[in-house]
């Protein structure tokens, strides 16, 4: 009798698991003819059920700012009148996301590739990127022997280098690259003495027209008093935070000369790290509430009409 009833229940759950994949396949065919007689679509059905993400919309033909969510890590790809540059790119395992995400804009070559400096959450996903597509120069901060990594990302990113052909550009302060309507200025490093590679980050200033923005890999108040010294133009209104929001940059008196009116943050949510501090963001707080976060938010544009004027566009609200 035990052995009749197993048997049953085994027959029992057979047909509901067959019941319940013909059901799944009568409802997609439901979904797709009211889809073709636009009864309603299919992705507003997908959308419904959390199975399709509407791309994010915004003038593509504007100068643009894309913060591309690599999780706990940096990837910067700016925009200008036909002209692309990336700044950093991840972890090795986000290559392929950078790689869609840019193709996916119709862009088949880069102009410039900056990696700010050679830690993996910043350089492990441009190897792929570099081998992928056209580029035509790429920058990088001269680092000190005894600093230099011994990493396989770092080797990767020199093999996709040397592969590219090109060489590869010491970033020197002061140097201005055109980007179409738009330039960039190397501001740092400046310093050979310290021993943080973080210190030895690609430190940029952007313009468009009145449009302002600075990015400087992992810089800490080490690098941002250097800077201060300098006597660079750092007065601007868009900040890509230094060092994912640690506690360790963003000091108060290089807030006070940049004086932002938009900061991003670009950490990975839940991050071993705990980026942003919450120092770093009182500290910014003083300037601005138009904080973004790419923990928070997913992937973050920026729209620039060179008049002064921003307009911002997240994946996730």
């Amino acid at each position: 009798m035990k052995m009749a009833r197993k048997r049953r229940k085994k027959r029992v759950k057979s047909y509901f698991k067959v019941t319940a994949i013909v059901s799944c396949f009568l409802l997609l065919a439901v979904f797709r003819i009211f889809d073709y007689f636009e009864i309603v679509t299919y992705r507003s059905i997908s959308q419904a059920v959390g199975l399709y993400d509407e791309p994010i919309s915004y003038n593509i033909d504007a100068t643009t700012i894309h913060f591309i969510d690599v999780g706990q890590g940096q990837c910067v790809l700016i925009c200008s009148d036909g002209y692309n540059m990336l700044i950093d790119g991840g972890e090795k395992e986000y290559s392929s996301k950078i790689i869609s995400y840019i193709e996916n804009l119709d862009i088949d070559k880069l102009d410039y590739v900056i990696a700010t400096h050679p830690h993996s959450d910043h350089i492990g996903g441009l190897s792929g990127v570099i081998e992928h597509f056209e580029v035509d120069e790429i920058i990088a901060p001269m680092i000190p022997d005894t600093l230099v990594p011994t990493s396989n990302s770092y080797y990767d990113f020199l093999n996709a280098v040397k592969k590219n052909g090109k060489g590869m550009s010491k970033a020197i302060a002061g140097e201005i690259y055109n980007l179409g309507d738009s330039q960039f200025e190397i501001i740092a490093p400046l310093s050979e003495e310290s021993d943080d590679l973080n210190n030895y980050s690609v430190v940029c200033v952007f313009k468009y027209g009145e449009n302002t923005a600075l990015f400087g890999g992992d810089a800490s108040e080490y690098e941002e008093n250097d800077i201060l010294k300098s006597g660079a133009d750092i007065d601007v209104d868009l900040l890509n935070v230094f060092h994912h929001g640690s506690s360790s940059s963003s000091g108060k008196e290089f807030l006070y000369n940049v004086s932002p009116e938009y900061c991003v943050i670009m950490c990975g949510a839940d991050n071993s790290y705990g980026h942003p501090n919450k120092s770093t963001i009182e500290r910014l707080e003083v300037y601005t509430d138009n904080i973004y976060r790419t923990d928070l938010q997913g992937t973050i544009i920026c729209e620039m009409d060179g008049n002064g004027n921003y307009r911002f566009f997240s994946e996730k609200e």
